[in-house]
């Protein structure tokens, strides 16, 4: 009966690891995606603004956090994305411009 118990006790011991390390993962995984949001909205905002201060201050940072090594693949794809984006806005102005000429 003794040997029955012990078992059990190791046996809750690892699943007790297993899941402390699950948690941790996960709650490691969701600060980075915290932090990840936080940088990426700042620079969203300053570069879809009207000044080019801003503009400025978005690639800036956006440069900063690109150079990081623990920077992701998401990383990458949110500046193509805003690349992408002020590529567009770009051929509409200019389209736009040539329209009203």
């Amino acid at each position: 009966m003794a040997v029955i118990g012990a078992v059990v006790a190791v046996a809750s011991l690892v699943v007790t690891i297993v899941e402390g390390v699950r948690a941790r993962r996960h709650t490691k995984f969701l600060a980075h995606h915290d932090h990840w949001w936080q940088r990426w909205s700042w620079i969203a905002e300053r570069a879809l603004s009207e000044a080019e201060r801003d503009h400025d201050a978005a690639a800036l940072m956006a440069r900063a956090v690109l150079s990081r090594s623990w920077s992701t693949d998401d990383d990458r794809w949110m500046e193509r994305a805003l690349d992408d984006h002020e590529f567009q806005t770009e051929n509409r102005r200019r389209k736009d411009t040539q329209r009203d000429r």
